[in-house]
Parts: C-alpha cells; sequence; structure tokens
C-alpha cells in the first residue's frame, strides 16, 4: 500500500467520478482505476460500485470504514513529514574558538558525521571569552571554551573534556632555541607577537607577566594563529601559545614555562540547559571521550 493510491483513494471518495479525479491529478483515467484495483487486492474488499445507469460510485461499507482510515493515515503521513522536514531545518548554534576549531575539533568530525549531527550545526567562530558572553546571552546553544580557570557560569553547564599547558615558541634560529624550557620573568626584554583580546590567551599572559611584575613588550597582536606562528618563525618576536597548538609542528621551537601554580589551558564543553532533543543529542556526543 503506498501514499500514492490513499491520496488517490480519497480524492475519489470526494468526486465519485474517475474522470474528475483522474484530472485533479493530472493523470490519466486508468491511474485511478488501477490505483483502486490494487488497494481493493490488498484489503480483500470492495470500496465502490459503481451505479452505471447514473454513471455514480457509492461507497461499500468496507469503503466508509477504509475511508475513515486512510484520512488518518495521509494525516500522520503530513505530520511525520513536516516533523521531518524541521529536524533537516533545524541547526544548533555551536561557538568554537579557532584553535579548538584547527586543533582539536577535526578529532569529533567523524562521530559527529555518524550521528547526523554535522549537517544541523550552524557553526560561530570566535575566541572564548566572546563565545562565553554570547552563550550567557543566549545567543548560542552549544560552545567550545578554552578557559584557564573553570569557574561556575550561571545558567550554564560545564564540563572539562581535555587539558593542556601553555609554552613558549620561538624562531629555530632564535637564540632560546637552544633551551627545552624558560621562566616566564626570564622573557622581560624579548619582544612578543600575541593574540588578541577575546582568546584566552590574552588573560594567562597577563596573569603571568602581573605575577612576575613587568609589562612585556607586544610588538604585534593578531587574531590568527598561523599568523603569530609565521611571525614567530621569521624570528619577529616570541608568542605564547597552547601546546594544543603547536603539537608535531616543527617549524617553530616551544619551550616549556617553569613557574609555579602556571594556568592551564582546558577544553570545556559550556552549554545552557536544554528540552530541545537535538542539542542534547549533541551535548552528549560531544561528552564522550576521544
Amino acid at each position: 500500500m503506498n501514499s500514492r493510491d490513499l491520496a488517490y483513494f480519497k480524492q475519489l471518495v470526494i468526486d465519485r467520478n474517475y474522470t474528475k479525479t483522474a484530472e485533479h491529478f493530472g493523470v490519466t483515467q486508468p491511474t485511478i482505476t488501477y490505483a483502486i484495483k490494487r488497494l481493493e487486492a490488498e484489503l480483500a474488499a470492495p470500496l465502490f460500485i459503481r451505479n452505471r445507469s447514473h454513471r455514480e460510485l457509492t461507497l461499500t461499507l468496507s469503503g466508509k470504514s477504509f475511508s475513515k482510515h486512510a484520512n488518518k493515515i495521509l494525516k500522520e503521513l503530513e505530520t511525520a513529514k513536516a516533523d521531518l522536514l524541521a529536524i533537516t531545518h533545524e541547526k544548533v548554534r555551536f561557538g568554537l574558538p579557532p584553535i579548538i576549531g584547527t586543533y582539536y575539533f577535526p578529532q569529533l568530525a567523524n562521530r559527529l558525521i555518524r550521528a547526523d549531527l554535522m549537517a544541523h550545526m550552524d557553526t560561530i567562530e570566535a575566541g572564548s571569552v566572546t563565545l562565553q558572553q554570547q552563550l550567557i546571552d543566549k545567543q548560542l546553544d552549544v560552545a567550545l571554551l578554552g578557559v584557564i580557570h573553570p569557574e561556575p557560569i550561571a545558567g550554564i553547564k560545564t564540563m572539562t573534556l581535555a587539558q593542556t599547558k601553555f609554552k613558549i615558541i620561538t624562531s629555530p634560529i632564535h637564540h632560546l632555541a637552544t633551551q627545552s624550557e624558560i621562566a616566564f620573568g626570564q622573557l622581560k626584554n624579548e619582544p612578543f607577537i600575541t593574540l588578541k583580546e577575546g582568546f584566552i590567551h590574552s588573560a594567562a599572559f597577563q596573569q603571568l607577566a602581573d605575577k612576575n611584575q613587568f609589562q612585556p613588550n607586544v610588538v604585534y597582536t593578531t587574531p590568527d594563529i598561523d599568523v603569530l606562528k609565521g611571525m614567530v618563525r621569521e624570528n619577529v618576536g616570541v608568542g605564547f601559545l597552547t601546546e594544543l597548538a603547536i603539537a608535531n609542528d616543527q617549524t617553530v621551537h616551544s619551550l616549556a614555562l617553569t613557574d609555579a601554580d602556571q594556568r592551564h589551558f582546558d577544553i570545556v564543553l559550556a552549554y545552557r540547559e536544554q528540552t530541545n532533543p537535538l542539542v542534547k543529542q549533541l551535548v552528549s556526543v560531544l561528552q564522550e571521550p576521544i
């Protein structure tokens, strides 16, 4: 039994005329006739009686009973199609910082595709500080954030997914490239290339500067990680980045910071309380261990 035959049957109940129903759908009269015959064969019951003298169709008792069921079935199909269309077009507003998007999110991509979630994600890229505020302002549903001291956020649920350290990076020809570690205070006279405000790096960088009681010489700020690493590579200055962004990068040299009680770069899943099943599914998938 197919929905098209049911639609033909429903209209024929209204028209009581094969020719008129065929014209309604823009098909031939035999198309309608064969559809009704298929239904009668499948149901093992006649649905219409043709009054040849008056050229009219009359519903049998079986036809009257089936008409009620057919209307319900077609209505349910319309509702199902509308629901599926809504799901297909529904989007989750998802915040993703550039560093996490480039170096961490690809590990999650396959599982999101398998769960049929990637197509439903409306991704907004910005620094973690900016994204957190957008989450608070209800402009986002879910976000992956880089934070240096996870704290409760009113109305927001959070879960730490990963933790990495901050490092200093230099050009391979820089005079510090022979060292594997350094204290932040030893960089007092070094020019810095840094990420712009809106990135959590800015807060971590300033905390180290305040702790060491000096204001670093920042010669250039950028929102682009590749630009930062490119300028460091050309020995314009030294950089301050999470090790997540420099893993397996042989074009720059990294130094561990020896400062005590230094902050870490935590990757946090943050989301507002939700009743939306699509958002709940996304959160559930993101919480799975990599």
